[in-house]
């Protein structure tokens, strides 16, 4: 495949536009990989990604690491996710005992410190507009919430294992759009799919 490495859109120089254009294609590409195809490349490192200049296409490469997502776990996803971006906290906790990131019965400590770990690792999902990757510090704000509610307090159940591959693929995906300065509307990019899933009357309906 043809293509320059996708660490060439942080040199000086490139246009912000051209940043914006190809963080956009990746973080589509992102929430299509599990909203959509339910399949996932699971590594995303600067080496796996090329972009092309003529075509604004990006290049996905290396598939060793994919990870196939089962439908009810595509769903449970998509409708934390509408809760999120709603802002329903209730619904947010009812969604992670689903997917297991709180389990029933557990202390409404524990629930409600997971539902603010959620929250916060969900900023751009939260942020009306593009939101600024490179000049965020989610990730140092994330890691110091999760310390403190996860070994300072206990307040935290180790994610289940089918989330394990999700997580680094949103975290690598954070880390290539901070490094290469896009900016991003996430919030624009999935609803459209999570309309498609009919998220919304899925999270009310749970309720």
């Amino acid at each position: 495949m043809d293509g320059e490495p996708i660490g060439t859109l942080a040199a000086p120089g490139v246009a912000q536009a051209t940043r914006d254009a190809i963080g956009t294609v990746l973080e589509r590409l992102m929430f299509r990989e599990l909203f959509e195809f339910r399949t996932m490349q699971t590594d995303p490192n600067f080496a796996n990604y090329l972009w092309q200049p003529d075509t604004g296409k990006v290049v996905l490469l290396d598939f060793g690491a994919t990870v196939q997502f089962d439908a009810g776990f595509v769903a449970d996803y998509a409708r934390i996710t509408r809760a999120v971006i709603d802002d329903d906290r209730a619904a947010v906790g009812r969604h992670a005992v689903a997917i297991g990131y709180a389990a029933p019965g557990d202390s409404p400590e524990l629930v409600e410190a997971t539902i603010d770990l959620i929250m916060l690792v969900c900023e751009p999902l939260r942020h009306r507009g593009r939101y600024d990757f490179a000049a965020s510090d989610l990730p140092s704000r994330s890691r110091a919430l999760g310390f403190d509610l996860g070994f300072r307090q206990g307040l935290l159940r180790v994610p289940p294992p089918q989330t394990m591959f999700l997580h680094r693929k949103l975290v690598g995906s954070f880390l290539t759009l901070a490094h290469i300065g896009a900016r991003v509307d996430a919030r624009a990019l999935v609803l459209p799919l999570l309309a498609r899933l009919g998220a919304r009357g899925a999270a009310r309906g749970r309720g």
